[in-house]
């Protein structure tokens, strides 16, 4: 028999969090059939759809849902709102069986005009019950699609609000208390009546489980009494007295149903709520944790100096283990999972996890919670039963299964073990494949594909041999559990048997009855072990996290002081990057689970004590400590730089001035204003702020919201002010270009609008707040010379001129127009004074200035902000594909084709093992029947044979079900990790060779969330999910034929239970599927919140609206939980019909069993009868299981879709190209024609040029000319639509990508680097030495000419030197010197170099120009730039205008001719000396 826990457990398993962030449906209809589905169209014109969004919002319904914005574009899809979709069907004539189907009758019900509160709310008593309540709901979901508006809102006794209030208060009382585990018993008391409720509900049904099967035994007495005294003409025993049982039996059964859904219920309700709250408390102390807690550095007690955070490492180490060298400071323990100060700290990955996986690892563990309790009790009463039914005997049954199951549990604790390494290992793989994804076009620049390829392909086949190793053992492991009861039962009558008892069918298939109940409570008690304790060591990590150090304001605040900034001699400390990964923490302690607890109990105590001896010991030392009491084997030390700091910052800032920051590259620009917003930690002197802030950082973070709703940023709208503020910041224009002007939708990190206008967005909004201190961190950086100086202009020095602003910038223009400059090197004040001052008396500062002509300004700005906005009806154009820039996912509406799974078996090797599979099933089926057909035989002793012979086939036909039973599972398996593999390799590579166009269109979550989530669900899900399936429905199929074979009648009650059964499961389907994806969609909204919050929290904080975001999340979980809880009510509806009908097939073989009790032997009606009691539960779990199937196979068809429908670029390799070439690096464009796609204009129209080898070539024009375009040709990034370019006479579009963009170098815009080490930087494919790299590093200026390969101390570039994720570490000068080292190392004879030096300051610059100039000496170079400077020593520059030459010859002579290239000059401040050393030549 199958197993109902196993069933039961996946019933329970509200599918996994980020399982269903993708909508259980489907996507990109393209598959060539895409005539059998019925698609939705998305309407968002508001024709169809119940109203348009712009009524929405006119109705100010603050509450509406996230989603309801999403209508990006003025096109006919849009980004979301797959949600609000409508589907737009002609009204269908119905089949003949539409019109006999009730269901169906009646009209189509309207779209409701608000949201209604969840009926639940108000419902009587019995339709709570019978959960009732949802049925309206389910009516609709069955006659037209959910729509938005039909969800009902939360209970308003169940909103975030309330209960995170509720909790908050409970646990800092427990904090304040000292109370030891504060945060679970603050949730205990925040939910404890549903909990408790749930916690009786189980208790009783459990009672009714056990006493219904040991009331069986009285049944077949009664038929086994009739049966002989009919035989021997004896007076039979009243009918009444069989009915009167069959009817108890069927009212237990019902009782016992109705039990265990209400305790389902609750106990998923208590498991959403607290996932709810504790999201919540976890987004509410990201806005308020301090830098150092992030960091993983402790608080140390006054009077100690940041030295001691260094011994913060060493804990790992010794693991605990007292350090005995001498009265040093002990070493702490690992504190468990990594209480603060073991390097581990809270970076944003860690706490997105707490919110993602943590949370639902509680919301998973309290669905079951009461089973920890209830079963052992349930298990006990059922010894006593199946005591008095086979007295002694039972016990060797029975100590089978007590032997039996901790023998599994350990087994399964190997599976956890196991299962830990292979997420490690799809860590690796997913966070690599989003790496590769994040930076495709840089990938394909630099043809990586194959390289990156074969990284994630090594990846995988650990893996996929991982996974198939877990699953086999798991499969074992099942085979046994599920044959355990058998066995057991098996022993008991055999030694029953065996102890001369004869078997009575009485006493014998009751209890066979009762030990199939045990299977139940003894299966699932394991996995709920489990999931308590894994939910356990989550609620401590959070509880952790609650209780870390808190941000202290950070300066006082005093709106009536004299100045708007006071420093007095204050120093200012980063904190360390933390040291270790949190992935590693565990390895380490491979023993973890026991030894945790107490591990934890000691960190606590020892923390305490080190603190206290640190405070004695530590010398209060600064810089020199860093090194000086690490223990030889910590070698973490060696990459743990030490934090940057800023000293002495003594200076006032008026309350209207404007004051620049300046000073080169990593000399604390960017820390300044930092620590003036709030966000590095002050360790001594003081900051007074007199004034409120508004804070513009260097990396613009944009929310995903509209464009207004970024510039107002929680602010009312006030017209006359927001329409000043968009002309100071040059945005109308931009606004012009947009689709819905500032209602457009910027979303997914600001993805539809380029750098430039994300800062201007970002200084609008710090406009827009009207703070009285406005910090700007270089904002200018980003955008084009002239708009730079219009914002200056209008906005710095308009809109804010009675304000006080400290900018930060590079652009040293500006500083001769402000009041006063404070000059950093190194986090020092070099000075601080006026400009002229500063000109006049520091030498310095006149260096300086000097090497950057401070330039006239113009009066020509009435074009300002053209070419930006050229550039954007470029962009724009490149995506506008006659669609929503970012293509909706599809989705079908009908359930996966069978082609799909078709290939799903194809992938797994051959069409043949689908029946090979199916035949191992049917095969375990017949030896489960045979053995309970024998027992029966062996009761009324059928055969005559000796009792040995009885109790040897019993026990072979017991082994061979159990062996088959593991064949099943086990090619099934293999089956799908082998079809899994092939289909994601097929897929990624698929996607890796698709055009840009592709992933200019596709948003980046989407696609690796079918790499991440989509393979996850095939790996792990989807064999198990089939296998429960076939194997329900292969015993339930197996137990009717066996009833019918011996109660013909059966078959006429099985007809109408069965045709009840498919309308409900139906009916359920209908709107569950829809539930979910609603589901699904509002959760990721909230995951999506989340991560932005979170990562804007320097932002957040500097502005002061924690408090809005965190309001903001709480109505985002409350939207989520709307279509969650209903998930729940939706689930136990079809849950009590189910068991409504099951309970009405016991109630029939009940009544066959009384009424034939004549003709058929008591034998096989007591076999009949325990088999019918174990079926009940399995019916709904068919329907539950198919469901499941569904969703994993939407999974397959998603990956598969990928692997068969994506276009393709050409071939990677076609001819033979000679080693050598490029030798000199000649290129000739012949008339070079280039659209971004089908149906749009030329971007490049008749280019024709010829570059000599070895030529340098500086490439200018405006925003939007073409130059970038040049680049994409020269790559073939984009195939040309006419004419030719071809490189040392080689025609490039012969020859395959692989060797084309292999021998060129590039030097991209955004400098991209990988996680890894410096070196699999430079040198993915280790084909180059160290020596070479190193010098490749040396001449790019990254390290000093005195620098060694192998000096590793700290602090120092070195090749081994990590890099962490986009290279954040590092910073973007730094980054963009990289970017050119791996040019050089590249050695090609041909280098592009794209803007490659737009957002470094000066100095960077010149090194940059330095390097290129001796670097790339002789080579081809071609260069796109913004700023002049750099290229007016090339040998020709060419200008472009509209995707044609405009003009192209020597820079002096250019300059000379008057034209374009002379006003760019001039609006640049270039004069004629600036050309002397050329035109001397010339």
């Amino acid at each position: 028999m199958t197993d109902p826990a196993q069933n039961l457990e996946r019933d329970l398993a509200p599918a996994d969090p980020t399982a269903e962030s993708v909508d259980p449906a489907h996507d990109e209809p393209l598959d060539g059939d895409g005539d059998e589905k019925d698609f939705i169209e998305i309407a968002t014109h508001g024709q169809s759809s119940s109203r348009t969004a712009s009524e929405d919002r006119s109705r100010g319904d603050d509450k509406r849902p996230a989603f309801d914005r999403t209508k990006s574009y003025a096109t006919t899809t849009s980004a979301v709102t797959r949600t609000d979709s409508h589907v737009d069907d002609p009204a269908q004539k119905r089949s003949w069986l539409g019109k006999l189907n009730p269901l169906r009758w009646g009209g189509i019900p309207p779209v409701p005009e608000t949201r209604k509160v969840c009926r639940e709310y108000n419902a009587p008593f019995l339709s709570l019950v019978y959960f009732q309540w949802v049925a309206p709901l389910m009516t609709v979901g069955y006659k037209r699609q959910l729509e938005h508006n039909d969800i009902w809102t939360v209970n308003p006794n169940r909103k975030a609000d309330l209960m995170t209030s509720k909790l908050q208060a409970s646990f800092k009382k427990r904090v304040a208390r000292g109370e030891k585990y504060p945060l679970l018993w603050a949730l205990h008391e925040t939910f404890r009546t549903e909990f408790w409720i749930g916690g009786t509900c189980q208790f009783f049904s459990n009672i009714f489980q056990v006493i219904s099967p040991f009331t069986l035994r009285y049944l077949i007495q009664f038929a086994e009494d009739a049966y002989i005294a009919q035989k021997l003409g004896q007076p039979v025993p009243h009918i009444g007295k069989g009915i009167g049982l069959v009817f108890g039996i069927t009212a237990m059964q019902m009782l016992q149903s109705l039990g265990t859904n209400q305790f389902i219920y609750h106990g998923m309700m208590v498991g959403g709520q607290c996932r709810a709250v504790l999201i919540s408390v976890i987004f509410e102390k990201s806005m308020k944790i301090s830098g150092r807690a992030k960091a993983g550095g402790r608080e140390i007690k006054e009077g100690l100096d940041v030295g001691n955070e260094q011994h913060e490492h060493e804990k790992e180490t010794k693991k605990g283990k007292k350090s005995t060298k001498g009265p040093g400071i002990k070493q702490a323990p690992n504190a468990g999972k990594g209480i603060s100060g073991d390097g581990t700290g809270w970076a944003n990955g860690r706490v997105v996890n707490l919110m993602s996986v943590d949370t639902y690892r509680v919301d998973q563990a309290s669905g079951l919670f009461h089973m920890i309790w209830t079963a052992p009790i349930a298990c006990i009463i059922t010894l006593i039963l199946l005591l008095v039914n086979l007295s002694y005997s039972a016990l060797a049954g029975f100590g089978l299964l007590v032997v039996g199951l901790p023998v599994l549990t350990k087994a399964v604790k190997v599976l956890f073990a196991r299962r830990k390494v292979i997420n490690k290992i799809t860590d690796q793989r997913v966070s690599l494949t989003q790496e590769i994804l994040q930076a495709v076009r840089f990938v394909k620049f630099f043809g990586w594909e194959s390289a990156f390829l074969a990284r994630l392909g090594e990846i995988r086949n650990r893996e996929v041999r991982s996974i198939q190793i877990l699953l086999a053992i798991r499969n074992a492991i099942n085979a046994v559990s599920m044959s355990l009861p058998i066995f057991s039962s098996m022993l008991a009558f055999i030694t029953y048997s065996l102890t001369s008892h004869s078997l009575n069918p009485a006493h014998v298939f009751s209890s066979l009855a009762l030990f199939n109940s045990l299977r139940m409570p003894l299966n699932l008690l394991p996995l709920v072990i489990g999931q308590v304790v894994d939910a356990w060591s989550s609620v401590y990590r959070i509880q952790e996290y609650l209780m870390s150090e808190e941000q202290d304001s950070e300066g006082k605040i005093d709106l009536d002081a004299k100045n708007a900034v006071d420093m007095d001699n204050a120093d200012f400390t980063w904190e360390r990057t933390a040291t270790r990964d949190p992935d590693h923490v565990a390895v380490v302690g491979k023993k973890q689970a026991k030894a945790d607890i107490k591990k934890e109990k000691d960190a606590q105590k020892q923390a305490a004590s080190d603190e206290k001896l640190a405070a004695r010991t530590t010398p209060s030392a600064g810089k020199e400590m860093s090194g000086s009491n690490t223990p030889d084997d910590s070698s973490t030390l060696t990459e743990d730089r030490e934090p940057f700091k800023l000293h002495n910052m003594d200076f006032t800032i008026g309350r209207n001035e404007l004051v620049a920051v300046i000073g080169g590259v990593g000399s604390g620009k960017s820390s300044l204003l930092a620590a003036l917003a709030g966000d590095m930690r002050r360790t001594r002197g003081t900051m007074t702020l007199g004034a409120s802030r508004a804070f513009c950082p260097q990396y613009a973070w944009i929310q995903n919201a509209t464009v207004r709703e970024n510039i107002l940023f929680g602010k009312d709208m006030d017209r006359d002010w927001y329409k000043k503020v968009i002309d100071a910041c040059a945005l109308q224009p931009d606004l012009d270009m947009l689709p819905q002007g500032d209602a457009t939708e910027i979303g997914e990190r600001g993805i539809t609008v380029s750098g430039g206008q994300k800062q201007r967005l970002n200084i609008a909004r710090a406009i827009y707040f009207d703070a009285d201190l406005i910090l700007m961190d270089d904002p200018l950086s980003a955008v084009d010379a002239h708009v730079g100086r219009h914002i200056f202009d209008n906005a710095i020095m308009g809109l804010l001129k009675d304000k006080s602003r400290i900018l930060a910038t590079h652009q040293l223009w500006v500083l001769n127009r402000c009041d006063r400059v404070i000059w950093l090197e190194e986090g020092k004040i070099q000075a601080i004074d006026t400009f002229d001052n500063l000109m006049r008396n520091h030498a310095g500062f006149q260096l300086l200035m000097e090497t950057t002509a401070v330039e006239e300004k113009h009066e020509n700005e009435d074009h300002v902000n053209d070419d930006e906005v050229e550039s954007e009806k470029k962009t724009m154009k490149k995506k506008r594909k006659g669609a929503a820039l970012m293509q909706a996912e599809e989705r079908a509406v009908k359930s996966v084709p069978w082609s799909v799974y078709l290939d799903y078996i194809r992938a797994s090797g051959s069409l043949f093992n689908a029946p090979i599979v199916i035949g191992f099933l049917l095969l375990s089926q017949g030896a489960n029947l045979a053995t309970s057909l024998w027992l029966s035989y062996w009761t009324s002793d059928k055969f005559r044979y000796t009792r040995g012979v009885y109790i040897g086939v019993y026990g072979a036909l017991g082994a061979a079900q159990a062996l088959l039973l593991f064949f099943f599972a086990l090619s099934l398996t293999i089956m799908g990790t082998t079809a899994s593999k092939r289909m994601l390799n097929t897929a990624i590579t698929r996607a890796l060779r698709a055009p840009m166009s592709f992933f200019d269109t596709t948003p980046l979550g989407r696609i690796t969330n079918r790499f991440s989530r989509d393979v996850d669900v095939m790996d792990n899900n989807l064999t198990d999910a089939i296998r429960m399936y076939l194997l329900t429905l292969a015993m339930i199929m197996s137990v009717f034929g066996l009833i019918i074979a011996y109660f013909h009648y059966f078959a006429i009650a099985l007809g109408p239970l069965f045709l009840l059964f498919l309308f409900s499961a139906g009916y359920y389907r209908a709107s569950a599927r829809e539930m979910k994806r609603f589901e699904s969609v509002l959760r990721s909204n909230v995951f999506a919140k989340f991560s932005e919050g979170i990562s804007g929290t320097a932002c957040i904080r500097a502005y002061g609206l924690p408090d809005r975001f965190i309001h903001d999340m709480r109505d985002a979980i409350d939207e989520m939980n709307s279509a969650y809880y209903l998930t729940f009510a939706n689930q136990r509806w079809l849950s009590t019909r189910l068991d409504v009908i099951g309970n009405l097939l016991v109630f029939t073989t009940g009544l066959l069993v009384v009424t034939s009790r004549f003709n058929v032997s008591p034998s096989i009606s007591g076999l009949v009868l325990s088999y019918i009691l174990a079926i009940v539960q399995m019916i709904q779990f068919t329907v539950r299981q198919l469901a499941e199937v569904e969703n994993g196979m939407n999974a397959t068809e998603r990956l598969h879709y990928y692997g068969t429908a994506l276009e393709e670029e050409a071939p990677l390799h076609t001819v033979e190209v000679r080693k050598s070439w490029p030798e000199s690096g000649e290129i000739i464009f012949d008339n070079v024609q280039m659209r971004y796609r089908e149906g749009l204009p030329l971007v490049l129209s008749g280019l024709s040029m010829h570059v000599k080898g070895g030529e340098r070539i500086g490439v200018v024009g405006r925003t939007g000319a073409g130059k970038s375009s040049i680049m994409s040709t020269l790559f073939r990034l984009v195939e040309l639509s006419g004419g030719s370019i071809t490189i040392d006479g080689l025609d490039i579009s012969t020859i395959g990508l692989q060797d084309l963009r292999s021998r060129l170098a590039i030097i991209p815009q955004d400098p991209t680097l990988f996680k890894g080490t410096i070196r699999s930087n430079l040198d993915p494919f280790n084909e180059h030495t160290d020596l070479e790299l190193w010098s490749a590093l040396r001449q790019s200026d990254l390290i000093s000419e005195e620098a060694s390969l192998d000096d590793k101390s700290p602090g120092r570039i070195h090749l081994d030197g990590i890099v962490e994720d986009e290279g954040l570490n590092f910073s973007l000068g730094q980054r963009q010197l990289m970017a050119l080292a791996r040019a050089l190392v590249r050695g090609s004879q041909i280098i592009v170099c794209d803007e490659a030096t737009s957002s470094v300051d000066m100095e960077t610059d010149d090194k940059i120009q330095r390097t290129i100039a001796t670097g790339f000496r002789g080579k081809t170079l071609l260069c796109i730039a913004h700023r002049l400077k750099t290229i007016i020593n090339y040998d020709r520059i060419c200008v472009m205008d509209q995707g044609r030459i405009a003009e192209l010859d020597t820079p002096f002579a250019l300059y000379q001719n008057g034209g374009i290239f002379r006003s760019m000059c001039d609006r640049g401040g270039i004069r004629k000396e600036d050309f002397v050393g050329l035109y001397k030549e010339e």
